[in-house]
């Protein structure tokens, strides 16, 4: 009597996928440092300066790891890097025309805050 062959072997696991967290970390924590947080004046000091700091030191990290990961997430991690860089700068950039166009106004005096209580302040800085 004649038997069927014998079913094939399971396949054996998939490898898992190394991928770099801390690349897509930066890259996003930079993107939304950037776009959505250092252009809004105020706010961009609590928000794209924390969020960019973050950014670059999970794009160092990426940038690390990557040598140990084959390389995977060393773009992203530069991209995160630079992007939370970009974040700071802006951030700064912004502030620093704000406060000067403040202290512009107070010293006009053609305009109308001029002599106000606020400019005191402003013009401290």
């Amino acid at each position: 009597m004649a038997y069927p062959p014998a079913p094939a072997p399971a396949p054996g696991p998939l490898p898992a996928k190394q991928g770099n967290g801390f690349a897509v970390t930066a890259l996003v924590l930079g993107l939304v440092a950037l776009i959505v947080f250092s252009w809004i004046p105020g706010i961009n000091l609590f928000t794209a300066i924390p969020l960019g700091v973050l950014a670059i030191i999970f794009g160092i990290v990426a940038i690390v790891k990557s040598g140990s990961r084959g390389g995977k997430g060393k773009g992203a991690g530069i991209a995160g890097l630079i992007l939370g860089i970009l974040a700071l700068a802006a951030a700064v950039v912004i502030s620093v025309a704000l406060v000067n166009f403040a202290k512009s106004q107070c010293e006009d005096p053609n305009s109308a805050v001029y002599g106000n209580a606020e400019c005191a302040d402003i013009l401290d800085l």
